[in-house]
């Protein structure tokens, strides 16, 4: 009873007049309007704190407009007795944050539509039973372009709510055939019409078809030939031109919709370390994703919206990898500078006065802290080559944790000195960094929703909808 009625309360919050916030299609009058989210996966205060430790410096966006955001699911709210997120349980007791938590496709339900669901499900409301209208599709309906660029398969949950509406984020080949084709499937709740013009990512079906398979990809390679045609850049076996040939396609002319397809073993572009070693140019970076995908999507003289998501960030700390971890939120960083940039050109129509850009995560991951137990409003120990050398597991489950190991036992001793520690293999409820620039970034702060003592003020994930709905009115 309570899920249904935060439903339709949310819904009637974030739906009512939301068409009229954008500019005509193709009204002469109009000034475009830009909205570009870039979220780094499963990244958290602790993560930014540990690149800045490695670079020796914050990445620019830290300084700009900031306010911390809950990430709590409805899961994680009806298991903590209607609570989603209490401030004074999580910076006194530990394992609050661990006991319950979001996950990436009810967390970007969020972001997208403006409301809370269940995890797992794809842009569709609590029990299965409500298509919930993304901020893509308002775009796409109001005559704006659409994109989504991601680092790891493109039918995975942050990306996917971007376009589908499935019960299920498993459903990995419905949920595709929706983003690319409209069409309904396994677990989908209806066909989609307004589609996005670009979609770059991984998932490639020849080195990992869990996510699309062989049969999808002959179809999109026959949707080259049919208008209105893709044109589709794949990942080629020892070709390291990958991000040349993508950038190349979004600046033919006579490109109007893009498809970039790579990937690797594990489905996602592989990774890059902390050093930049590893990356491997038969992938684009996702700095040069983010360039093709503007140079498509800014033809469109009313606007676009694009989302561009770290996703392998995740998988790191997933995995307890601190080494990972940086390569791919440096990867990142990049391709905030490089939409940064393309906003700051004044051979583009876009200016600070008419685009808007956030920077944030879905979630938290990993729970990384200053040490095994230790809250993380304590400094982390330093972080550099050196350090992350010394990173090996110190329990019986695997996690990670770089320390002075004197006596070589494999065990973090009390005399020992750690540097840091994961403290979990999935997600965590804390609060992450939002950061935001441009056209609305002043709106934030309306939107918050209480105080954290260490973190300061905070809102709401579904706040996001809001203010990039808001970033369209003019």
């Amino acid at each position: 009873m309570f899920k249904k009625l935060l439903v339709a309360v949310l819904l009637l919050m974030t739906t009512v007049g939301a068409e009229s916030l954008f500019p005509e299609a193709g009204d002469a009058e109009a000034e475009p309007s830009y909205v570009i989210l870039l979220i780094a996966d499963g990244w958290g205060y602790k993560h930014l704190e540990a690149a800045e430790g490695y670079s020796g410096q914050a990445a620019d966006y830290q300084s700009w407009q900031h306010l911390a955001m809950a990430t709590w699911d409805l899961d994680t709210q009806l298991y903590h007795d209607g609570v989603g997120y209490d401030p004074e349980r999580f910076w006194s007791e530990f394992d609050y944050a661990t006991a319950a938590y979001t996950d990436s496709a009810s967390s970007a339900t969020a972001f997208y539509t403006g409301m809370k669901t269940d995890s797992g499900n794809i842009s569709v409301g609590p029990g299965d039973v409500t298509r919930l209208k993304t901020i893509g599709e308002y775009a796409a309906e109001a005559g704006l372009a659409s994109g989504v660029v991601t680092s790891v398969y493109l039918s995975h949950a942050t990306p996917a709510a971007w376009y589908a509406h499935n019960d299920a984020r498993q459903n990995g080949y419905a949920i595709f055939d929706e983003g690319v084709w409209g069409e309904a499937g396994v677990g989908s709740h209806g066909s989609t019409v307004a589609l996005p013009i670009v979609m770059i990512g991984a998932g490639h079906p020849v080195w990992n078809d869990d996510y699309i398979n062989s049969d999808q990809l002959l179809r999109l390679r026959g949707d080259c030939f049919v208008n209105p045609r893709w044109s589709l850049v794949e990942r080629i076996e020892g070709d390291g031109s990958a991000g040349e040939r993508l950038i190349a396609a979004a600046a033919d002319s006579d490109t109007e919709r893009l498809f970039g397809l790579f990937g690797g073993e594990y489905g996602c572009f592989d990774w890059q370390l902390a050093d930049g070693s590893e990356n491997n140019p038969a992938n684009p970076t996702l700095a040069e994703c983010a360039t093709a995908a503007i140079t498509v999507l800014e033809r469109d003289p009313d606007g676009f919206a694009l989302m561009i998501e770290g996703g392998a960030t995740d998988w790191a700390s997933h995995s307890n990898y601190l080494d990972g971890m940086l390569g791919e939120l440096f990867a990142f960083n990049d391709a905030v500078e490089t939409v940064c940039d393309w906003v700051e050109n004044p051979a583009n129509g876009s200016s600070w006065e008419n685009t808007l850009v956030l920077v944030t995560g879905d979630h938290e991951c990993g729970y990384l802290t200053a040490g095994v137990g230790v809250l993380p409003d304590k400094p982390l120990g330093e972080v550099s080559p050196r350090t992350l050398a010394l990173e090996t597991e110190y329990d019986e489950e695997g996690h990670r944790a770089a320390w002075e190991d004197g006596n070589g036992n494999g065990s973090i001793d009390s005399d020992e000195e750690v540097y840091w520690a994961w403290n979990s293999g999935s997600h965590s409820n804390s609060l992450i960094p939002l950061y935001a620039r441009g056209h609305g970034a002043e709106l934030l702060t309306g939107y918050a929703i209480g105080e954290d003592p260490v973190r300061g003020g905070y809102l709401d994930n579904t706040a996001l909808f809001n203010v990039m709905l808001t970033a369209f009115s003019w």
